[in-house]
């Protein structure tokens, strides 16, 4: 199987409003997803990923893709993918799922006991101590995404009908339907308008 290129990150890409919520979007879709849907397919997607987040500095986004562990990647995705079930049944005003948001907070307090985090004074976001640290990666997402369940305003917590990618509606009106009026949006449009040519 050829290797895939790496994922080039765009402010497309970083929609969600939130680091992780973003994270829960590094996917093609969430509705009808395909067999290369997933965008973090190397420790260089998850590397790069952080500094275009502005998680890292280039230095560390670095360190990231030297990891080499190989449970490096599947622990970032399973990580991933428990965030997206606790903020998407957010969004559908449910309850999240216990084991993915017992995951997010056993995988961030792990991540301060064994010093693989650390606290900071001024800012809610953790330290990593080791960028290369192929557990402490997972351990930081865990903790921006417990940091996320507990602060960000669910009512503004949506998921766009198109591609199933939730965002933070921080619009005035709070009316934001879609992840992206340029790609879903004008997407959906465009669909309505065959479907009313047809007829």
């Amino acid at each position: 199987m050829p290797k895939k290129s790496p994922t080039v990150w765009t402010t497309e890409h970083f929609i969600g409003g939130n680091p992780a919520i973003d994270l829960t979007n590094t996917v093609f879709t969430r509705h009808m997803p395909a067999d290369d849907n997933d965008l973090l397919n190397s420790p260089q997607d998850v590397g790069n990923w952080f500094q275009f987040a502005g998680l890292a500095t280039g230095a560390q986004a670095n360190a990231i893709t030297g990891i080499a562990d190989p449970a490096f990647l599947g622990s970032v995705r399973k990580l991933r993918d428990a965030s997206f079930l606790v903020f998407d049944a957010l969004a559908a005003e449910n309850p999240p799922a216990p084991d993915a948001l017992g995951l997010l907070f056993e995988q961030a307090a792990e991540g301060f006991a064994t010093h693989r985090l650390g606290p900071r004074a001024v800012h809610t976001t953790p330290e990593i101590a080791r960028f290369d640290d192929p557990k402490g990666i997972p351990a930081f997402l865990a903790a921006i995404s417990v940091e996320a369940f507990i602060v960000l305003p669910r009512q503004r917590l949506h998921a766009c009908p198109r591609c199933g990618w939730l965002f933070v509606d921080t619009s005035r009106g709070g009316r934001r339907r879609w992840c992206s009026m340029q790609t879903c949006g004008n997407r959906e449009k465009a669909s309505r308008h065959r479907v009313s040519s047809n007829q």
